[in-house]
């Protein structure tokens, strides 16, 4: 990001250069100096369109791994979902992730991370992660980024969404957690499109009479890490532990029921595989806690 930022400022110090003598002392005189401004501001933007192409194509890329920033999706409330693509040079693994913010010049979050295995050189696998808690009508701007077995970064190219959310809040439906609400249900859903390295995940969950639910997958080859998740109190606490637990965000403040699906990918081939929804919120105590669905599992196709 550091690098980015250094390469940013470089129009602005051209265009600057390149003004006429006075010309800089008189801008607010004229209104054709005005517009001159103006232009001057719309090209700089331009160039810094350019110059971020040219800073993710011709960068010291990862020797294992390129990505590529594709799309993304609206999502309830306040959460989109963001799709990339990763090609693969080598055999390995690689941890890929989103960056994401209000300006361009500073992407300022990040998504949860997780890992995509690769079996076979020169694999493509898409990939796509829960970007939440985002503002109404505004821009935002995100890339994919994927770090390779080399301990490099790859980046994607820098795309914008403009986000306006549909929901709308209930004074008269809001809660305030008695000892007589209902808790959460979690529903842990089949499986879908089951292929030999990924499968769709599905699952519902209800918040009945709370708010800000924290909704999740977890999945792996363990059966017993899958299971024993409902064991903790946070989504944070849950810690993860290669092909035999990890765990996917959905979403971070839930306050109705929603139905979930989510496709995950570098799995195994010919491997059984556990996973469960499950939802983390504050209880009548405002103590953290987690509801979980049950454990369901599918097996993946040979190769």
């Amino acid at each position: 990001m550091k690098k980015t930022l250094q390469w940013m400022v470089l129009p602005v110090l051209m265009l600057t250069l390149a003004l006429p003598q006075g010309a800089q002392a008189a801008t607010y005189q004229t209104a054709s100096q005005q517009q001159q401004i103006a232009y001057l501001y719309s090209l700089i933007a331009q160039l810094q369109l350019q110059l971020n192409a040219l800073l993710v194509n011709g960068s010291s890329q990862s020797s294992y791994v390129s990505v590529e920033t594709i799309a993304v999706d609206g999502d309830d409330n306040d959460s989109v979902e963001l799709s990339g693509r990763i090609n693969f040079r080598r055999d390995g693994d690689a941890r890929v992730w989103f960056e994401y913010g209000s300006s361009m010049g500073l992407l300022s979050y990040s998504t949860p991370s997780y890992t995509i295995d690769n079996g076979r050189s020169g694999r493509s696998t898409d990939f796509s992660i829960i970007a939440p808690d985002l503002s109404s009508a505004k821009t935002y701007y995100y890339r994919a980024v994927a770090e390779g077995e080399d301990g490099r970064f790859a980046e994607g190219m820098i795309k914008s969404f403009r986000y306006d959310s549909n929901y709308q809040s209930n004074n008269s439906n809001n809660h305030n957690n008695n000892s007589n609400d209902d808790v959460p249900d979690a529903t842990t859903d089949e499986v879908d499109n089951i292929d030999t390295d990924q499968a769709e995940l599905n699952g519902q969950i209800d918040m009945n009479d709370y708010e800000n639910g924290i909704a999740f997958f977890v999945y792996g080859e363990d059966e017993d890490m899958v299971d024993d998740v409902k064991d903790e109190n946070r989504y944070n606490d849950i810690v993860t532990d290669g092909d035999n637990l990890r765990k996917i965000l959905l979403t971070s403040n839930l306050d109705d029921d929603r139905s979930y699906s989510s496709t995950v990918y570098g799995l195994d081939d010919d491997t059984e595989h556990f996973f469960r929804i499950c939802v983390e919120y504050d209880d009548e105590d405002d103590d953290e806690t987690l509801v979980c669905g049950d454990v369901e599992s599918f097996e993946t196709d040979r190769n």
